[in-house]
């Protein structure tokens, strides 16, 4: 998980706006830059939500940091625009963490929700107040990034439907085995669009739900429902009904998608979000607790996270940055060779998390880590 800089806390308490704390405009700090006013938002995680519950930014480019002092109730927060899209998000913050993320937000009232495992919670808000401002999103190579990112999450969610239509036949047919196989590569698509799949709170549990994530066990839905019946069960009995819901959820997923409006910040955004995922939790190897297909997961993660770097790219190389991505691309390689150690010729194409020795995980995670903090400097680059 990407730790808040020393520089970047001291950003509060050089605020002309007001310290860190409070309500309303007292979560704000301001800072100039080359590029224009970095405006910064800070909330702490606590029992019972954000703190501030409610604050306000001027319109532009907004970094939210957000860190968790002791919680062990509240590990997320995230923005919902008034569409009840999820903008911008993080998750996974023990107590000890801190995260930020960057977006050009416009004049409006967005909802801020910090919570734990999908419960709901009363929600605070953020208004974004001024006029609307032009964003970087305006510039030809990041209107082109934004466009191939759209057709690259389209094309993955129209795999991901194919493939779960043959794991879902499998299911249906009571092949168990077939069903088993097919599981992993199936999920991958997924997870190579995870961020924008999460976009849609309301989809995301359906689909890809831990069983500690969900309240009521008895409405838990979605690919580890399956998993847990075909690998803990060792049978498809009973899988029919989670099947077709499986498959109209994801057939859900690939047509929202394709109406998503996405700005350049939240690829980069979703970029690190995937591999703070990796490095914070499914290196445990609590994703996939049955099956122990987590390493396909890894690699879905890291081939998402590359596809929204690469396009990204050439913006910020005429913005003069090719040191950040020569580094990047560095530690991208980095990671892809330690994974790559874990391949094998199998349909799942991996070994099973119980090859990775303790040593292995913290030295990935290590890895992981690494790669996610050039890369978190992306978002504000390619922000107003």
């Amino acid at each position: 998980m990407i730790k808040i800089t020393a520089a970047g806390a001291l950003l509060c308490a050089a605020a002309a706006l007001a310290a860190c704390g409070g309500s309303d405009d007292k979560a704000a700090s301001t800072t100039a830059g080359a590029a224009g006013p970095t405006r910064e938002l800070k909330f702490e995680l606590t029992d019972d939500g954000c703190t501030p519950a409610n604050a306000k930014v001027e319109a532009g480019a907004v970094r939210i940091v957000a860190s968790n002092p002791a919680s062990t109730k509240t590990d997320e927060i995230e923005l919902k625009n008034a569409d009840g899209i999820i903008v911008g998000e993080r998750e996974n913050l023990a107590p000890g963490l801190s995260s930020d993320f960057t977006l050009d937000l416009q004049p409006g009232v967005y909802t801020l929700n910090c919570t734990f495992a999908n419960s709901q919670r009363d929600n605070g808000r953020l208004t974004v107040t001024g006029t609307a401002t032009a964003t970087k999103a305006d510039d030809a190579l990041l209107t082109a990034a934004v466009a191939d990112y759209k057709d690259y999450v389209a094309e993955e969610t129209g795999e991901l439907v194919a493939a779960t239509k043959r794991f879902t036949a499998a299911l249906r047919a009571g092949d168990t085995a077939k069903a088993k196989e097919l599981f992993g590569p199936t999920r991958f698509h997924y997870e190579a669009v995870e961020p924008i799949a999460e976009s849609f709170g309301d989809l995301d549990p359906e689909i890809d739900a831990r069983v500690n994530d969900v309240a009521d066990p008895a409405e838990w839905t979605g690919f580890h429902r399956l998993e847990q019946i075909l690998w803990q069960r060792g049978t498809t009995v009973g899988a029919d009904r989670y099947a077709r819901k499986l498959l109209a959820d994801v057939t859900a997923l690939n047509g929202r998608v394709r109406t998503l409006d996405l700005q350049p910040a939240q690829l980069a955004n979703g970029a690190v979000e995937l591999l703070n995922e990796v490095a914070s939790s499914k290196i445990t190897g609590e994703e996939d607790r049955y099956s122990h297909t987590d390493l396909s997961d890894f690699q879905g993660n890291l081939t998402g996270a590359r596809a929204a770097f690469d396009l990204l790219r050439p913006a910020l190389v005429e913005q003069g940055r090719a040191q950040l991505v020569a580094r990047i691309d560095a530690r991208f390689a980095a990671v892809q060779r330690g994974l790559d150690r874990y391949r094998r010729g199998t349909q799942l194409g991996f070994a099973l998390y119980g090859e990775l020795t303790p040593a292995d995980r913290r030295a990935f995670a290590q890895q992981v880590d690494a790669l996610a903090e050039p890369l978190s400097t992306v978002a504000a680059a390619v922000s107003r």
